[in-house]
């Protein structure tokens, strides 16, 4: 899977083609196994939104996310810009209800969602590699 990251061992980015569907997929519970702020970040996550890496650089990444029906993440940021664009279903954005052909923007503030009933699937873009942050910027 060296084309969808940063382009491999020796780091020279170059163009590729993807295809989702060849991707794996990793839930949170098994990308934060064996972390030590697991249960925190489950807190605040949960453990079964899919994430798949499409594109990972210090200057963009773009991630393919699936949620199950329901599925809900409390309140955080990621310490970048962000775009969400719905493939299918709905996530619910406090009052904002956003469905396939519609975004979310968001730039770096706190946000929290719930997937609506036949859950959700998207494409996730961020500014850069981002942390996970329950504060307010600048706090």
């Amino acid at each position: 899977m060296t084309d969808t990251a940063d382009g491999g061992a020796g780091g020279s980015l170059r163009q590729f083609v993807f295809d989702v569907a060849s991707i794996p997929g990793h839930t949170n519970a098994e990308m934060l196994a064996g972390s030590p702020d697991a249960e925190h970040f489950f807190e605040v996550l949960g453990r079964d939104l899919v994430t798949r890496t499409l594109v990972q650089t210090d200057k963009l990444c773009v991630y393919h996310e699936t949620a199950k029906p329901g599925e809900r993440v409390k309140s955080h940021r990621h310490g970048t810009y962000q775009v969400n664009y719905l493939l299918r279903g709905e996530l619910r954005f406090g009052n904002q209800r956003v469905t396939a052909g519609m975004g979310y923007f968001s730039p770096d503030m706190l946000y929290s969602w719930t997937a609506g009933d036949e859950g959700a699937e998207w494409i996730e873009i961020h500014s850069g590699m981002g942390g996970i942050f329950t504060d307010r910027p600048g706090s």
